[in-house]
Parts: C-alpha cells; sequence; structure tokens
C-alpha cells in the first residue's frame, strides 16, 4: 500500500485534502496505466513498421489510435501528436520506454 493510498484512508472525504490526495492517486495511476500501455503499444507499431505496414494501414491507424488517447490532456496529447504521431517516419522515433518521452508530450 502507498503513502498516498494509506493517508487518503485515515482523512474525511468532505476535507479538501483528501480531494487533492485523491486526485493526486488518481493521477499517479493514470500515468502508471498510460505507460504499461504505451510500452505494448510501441513494440507492437514497430513491430508493424518493421513488417513493411504503412501509416495508412488499419493496423498501424489502430495503434496510433491507442497512443493519441495516452497522453495527459491538453497541451501534452497535441505536443505528443505533434512530435510522434504525423507519418511513418515520426513513428519510428517513438521511445520505446515512456520515461525518455520529453516533458510537456506525456504525463
Amino acid at each position: 500500500m502507498s503513502v498516498v493510498s494509506s493517508a487518503i484512508r485515515k482523512l474525511s472525504p468532505a476535507s479538501p485534502f483528501f480531494s487533492l490526495l485523491f486526485r493526486m492517486k488518481k493521477q499517479i495511476d493514470n500515468r502508471d496505466n498510460a505507460n504499461e500501455i504505451y510500452s505494448n503499444a510501441v513494440v507492437l507499431l514497430h513491430d508493424l513498421l518493421q513488417r513493411g505496414y504503412r501509416f495508412e494501414s488499419p493496423e498501424v491507424q489502430a495503434a496510433v489510435e491507442i497512443l493519441r488517447n495516452l497522453p495527459a490532456r491538453g497541451a501534452c496529447t497535441r505536443n505528443f501528436e505533434k512530435l510522434y504521431l504525423q507519418d511513418e517516419y515520426t513513428l519510428r522515433n517513438l521511445p520505446r520506454d515512456p520515461r525518455l518521452i520529453p516533458k510537456g508530450h506525456w504525463h
């Protein structure tokens, strides 16, 4: 059990601090889930591109759509799309580890 989870359990749901901690935990959980999905999707995407699938193919577009929905909402999503989801060449630049994605493009 994380420190944040144990702190949330001790607080009253009406407390402003509770809502702040709850939102922080939700954001961290979202990032962790996004990192796991990203890692799997990028391996699949690199494999498809290596096998000769084009950017316009339904298989590649399905992987691109998954990746498009993973970054934090707002500017991160736009920046991520501009940097990585434009064509085959930008897709090939996707790092295998989401921790290597530049700040302002991910969670």
